[in-house]
C-alpha cells in the first residue's frame, strides 16, 4: 500500500487524465450495455412477466447512466478549487488556514488504534487537533492510547460508560475548537496528506457542509473475501459516490474517512445520538443519518426539532440545506472482515441501516436534483424487490421447467459486476484485482440480498458488530 503524501502526487497531466478517462468510460459503457443486451435476451419469451422485464431493463440502465456520469462528468473537488488557484493549496501557509478537529472514537481496537492515531497525527495539514475518545473500552486499548498521548500531542478523552459510537462522537465535538470536523473509524489508516486535500473544497466552497474521502480495504491482501471487498470498495467511491457528487448530493459520508462543517452539524449532535427507529434508540445507520441532517436540515428539524437545552445549540449555526461532494484524492484504508462470518454481521448491519435510512433520508431526498434523486428511490425498490426477482429465476423458474433462466440472470448480474471490475481497473491501472469485482455481485445477489428479511426481523436488536 502506498499512500499519497503531496498534492503533486495526485495530479496527472490534463490530457493523458482526459484519453484516459474516455476510455475508461467507453469501456464501462460498453460492458453495462452488454448488461442490457443480456437482461433483454432473458426476458425475450412471449409468456415472460413486463415487470419483471421492465426490472431488468432499469436495473442495467441505471448501472449505465451512473457510470457515464461519473466516468464523464465528475472532477475531484480537491484539484476543482486548486486549478489555477495557487493559493488554495493549504502547503502555501498553514497559519492562514482553518483549524480542524480530527476526531475518533475507539472502543476494543487494542490492534489498529496505533496505526489509526499515528495517521492522524502526522498529517500533513498542520493547523489541526486530535481528539481521541476511549469508549470505555475493556481490552488494552485504553493503556495504548494513554502512551500515543506520550508520543503525539492528542486530547484523549476517557469515557466512564460505554455511550457507543454516536455519543463518543459527540463527546468529541462538544471538546473540538476547530471549524472543520474530520472524523475517522478507529480501524482505519488515513493518506498523510488526507486533511491538505479536503480543507480547501470547504474553503473555496461556502455552500458545502461535508466531504466524503476516498476508501479502499486496509487488509486487502489477507485473503479472497478480503480481495473481493476491496475491489466493491472501489466502485462504491469512484463510481457511485462520483454520480452522486457531480450533483453535489452524496447520501453518505463514510465513517473512514468523514469531513464535516461544524456549523452544518453542531445543533443537530443531540438528535443525532437520540436518534430512534421503532420506540428505541437506534444504534446503527450512524454515518447515513449524520449525512441526512446536513443534505436536509431545513427539513428534518421539523421531525427532529432543535435541543434549546442542550450544549450544542447555537444560534450561529442556522440550519440549511449544504452541498455534500466526494473527494477521490483524500484517501484512507480500513480494515474489512476477513471471515465469511464477520462479513455476514457487517451486511446484517448495513441493512439494518439501510432500513432505517429510508425514513430519513427518504423524507426529503426528492427534494435534491431529480436524476440522483430518481436513482435513490430506484435503488431502494431494487433492494426491496431483489431477493424476489432472484427468487423468481433461480427457484421458480427453474420449477417450471425452464433450465436456461437462472444461467443467463446470473450471467446479467456477473456482466454488471464485470464492467464494475473495468471501473476498478480504469482507477487502478495495472491490478489484477478488478478480476474479482464480478464475485462480489454474485454474493449480493446468492446470499446478501436474502439477509434484507431477517435485518428487518431482528431490527431491534441492537447488538453492534464491528465486522
Amino acid at each position: 500500500m502506498v499512500a499519497p503524501t503531496s498534492v503533486a502526487a495526485t495530479k496527472t497531466p490534463p490530457g493523458a487524465a482526459v484519453r484516459s478517462g474516455l476510455r475508461g468510460l467507453a469501456l464501462v459503457a460498453v460492458l453495462a450495455l452488454l448488461a442490457l443486451l443480456v437482461v433483454k435476451l432473458e426476458f425475450k419469451s412471449p409468456d415472460s412477466n413486463y415487470a419483471f422485464w421492465i426490472y431488468g431493463i432499469l436495473v442495467t440502465a441505471v448501472v449505465l447512466v451512473t457510470m457515464t456520469v461519473a466516468f464523464g462528468f465528475y472532477r475531484d473537488p480537491a484539484l476543482v478549487v486548486r486549478a489555477g488557484r495557487p493559493e488554495m493549496d493549504p502547503a502555501s501557509g498553514f497559519g492562514t488556514w482553518p483549524l480542524v478537529s480530527c476526531i475518533v472514537a475507539v472502543h476494543n481496537e487494542e490492534a489498529l488504534v496505533t496505526r489509526c492515531v499515528a495517521s492522524i497525527a502526522t498529517q500533513t495539514y498542520l493547523n489541526k487537533e486530535v481528539i481521541i475518545v476511549d469508549d470505555a473500552s475493556t481490552d488494552g486499548t485504553r493503556s495504548i492510547l494513554r502512551e500515543l498521548a506520550w508520543v503525539y500531542p492528542i486530547i484523549l478523552i476517557e469515557l466512564p460508560v460505554n455511550r457507543g459510537k454516536k455519543g463518543a462522537l459527540s463527546a468529541g465535538v462538544l471538546r473540538a475548537h476547530g471549524s472543520v470536523l474530520a472524523f475517522a473509524d478507529s480501524d482505519t489508516v488515513w493518506a498523510r496528506n488526507a486533511v491538505e486535500m479536503a480543507v480547501p473544497i470547504f474553503v473555496g466552497n461556502p455552500d458545502i457542509g461535508a466531504v466524503s474521502g476516498h476508501c479502499r480495504a486496509l487488509n486487502a491482501d489477507s485473503n479472497l473475501l478480503t480481495k473481493i471487498q476491496d475491489s466493491w470498495y472501489e466502485g462504491q467511491y469512484s463510481v457511485r459516490k462520483a454520480f452522486e457528487s457531480v450533483f453535489g448530493s452524496v447520501t453518505c459520508v463514510s465513517g473512514p474517512l468523514a469531513f464535516f462543517r461544524l456549523s452544518a452539524i453542531y445543533n443537530f449532535m443531540p438528535a443525532w445520538e437520540a436518534d430512534k427507529f421503532l420506540g428505541q434508540q437506534f444504534r446503527f445507520a450512524t454515518d447515513r443519518t449524520l449525512t441526512a441532517f446536513v443534505l436536509g436540515g431545513r427539513h428534518l428539524s421539523r421531525k427532529y426539532p432543535l435541543h434549546k437545552d442542550s450544549p450544542f445549540a447555537s444560534p450561529e449555526y442556522p440550519v440549511r440545506d449544504w452541498r455534500i461532494v466526494y473527494s477521490k484524492s483524500a484517501r484512507a484504508w480500513t480494515n474489512v472482515p476477513a471471515t465469511f462470518k464477520a462479513m455476514l454481521r457487517q451486511q446484517i448491519r448495513w441493512k439494518k441501516s439501510f432500513i432505517r435510512n429510508i425514513f430519513v433520508t427518504g423524507r426529503f431526498y426528492w427534494r435534491r436534483p431529480f436524476l440522483p434523486a430518481l436513482f435513490y428511490y430506484v435503488h431502494v425498490a431494487f433492494v426491496l424487490f431483489g431477493p424476489l426477482i432472484a427468487a423468481r429465476h433461480l427457484i421458480y423458474m427453474p420449477l417450471r421447467g425452464d433450465l436456461v433462466s437462472p444461467f443467463l440472470y446470473l450471467a446479467g448480474i456477473a456482466t454488471i459486476g464485470f464492467s464494475f471490475g473495468l471501473a476498478f481497473r480504469h482507477e487502478n491501472p495495472g491490478s489484477r484485482r478488478w478480476l474479482y469485482r464480478p464475485l462480489m455481485s454474485l454474493l449480493s445477489t446468492l446470499v446478501f440480498s436474502w439477509l434484507l428479511f431477517y435485518s428487518a426481523a431482528t431490527i431491534r436488536k441492537m447488538i453492534w458488530h464491528r465486522g
